[in-house]
């Protein structure tokens, strides 16, 4: 029991994110532990929309965070949290992911296993904004991605504001965050057994 305790206190400072401003790209203000769920729109492939509160009903749920399909550390970390997925249900939470890429792009993150992770479009940054999780390419950082990585990313989310997400995983109850975790270097996920160890005090 000791264990989970210190776990999980490790866990939970590394998860009360605050602002971010170490340079201009990551000048990020995340919502923190204890705030309430702001409202949001997102789009599922169909593109039906869904307030953040009707996505998630009553049930505790993980928002996962996501660049987009494009991004291959974000498809291989959609892939070890679906692996889990049947565990994370089990353990009475919902799991959701929410990408700037736009409706018709959705399908790219999924896997095709017979239990996905629901994923979800926020093009427009509505849910994004209202994290805290928003930043923007300059002008050269947009050119130097299609020059140099072939990545449009008006082509992904339909959309001219040259904004990302910094990956992010939160954890709600009651409709308030219990558990965040933001990390700017988007190579570097919350380990899926480290989520569950979390999920496992809540």
């Amino acid at each position: 029991m000791s264990f989970y305790k210190n776990l999980f206190s490790w866990v939970f400072m590394l998860g009360v994110y605050s602002c971010v401003a170490q340079d201009q790209m990551y000048d990020i203000c995340p919502i923190k532990v204890g705030e309430n769920t702001p409202a949001g729109l997102v789009y599922d492939d169909q593109n039906n929309a869904y307030e953040l509160n009707q996505l998630m009903g009553e049930k505790p749920s993980v928002l996962v965070f996501y660049r987009g399909a494009w991004c291959g550390y974000c498809t291989q970390h959609l892939a070890e949290l679906n692996d889990l997925k049947s565990d994370i249900d089990s353990m009475g939470f919902q799991i959701f992911g929410i990408t700037v890429d736009r409706p018709e792009k959705l399908e790219e993150s999924y896997t095709k296993s017979s239990d996905e992770i629901d994923v979800f479009s926020d093009a427009s940054l509505s849910l994004i904004n209202a994290f805290g999780l928003a930043w923007t390419l300059e002008d050269d950082q947009y050119t130097k991605y299609i020059n140099d990585y072939n990545l449009d990313l008006e082509l992904w989310s339909g959309k001219e504001h040259h904004s990302l997400p910094v990956p992010a995983i939160f954890v709600i109850k009651d409709q308030t965050i219990v558990f965040q975790y933001v990390n700017p270097n988007y190579k570097h996920r919350l380990k899926p057994e480290t989520l569950m160890a979390v999920l496992s005090t809540l």
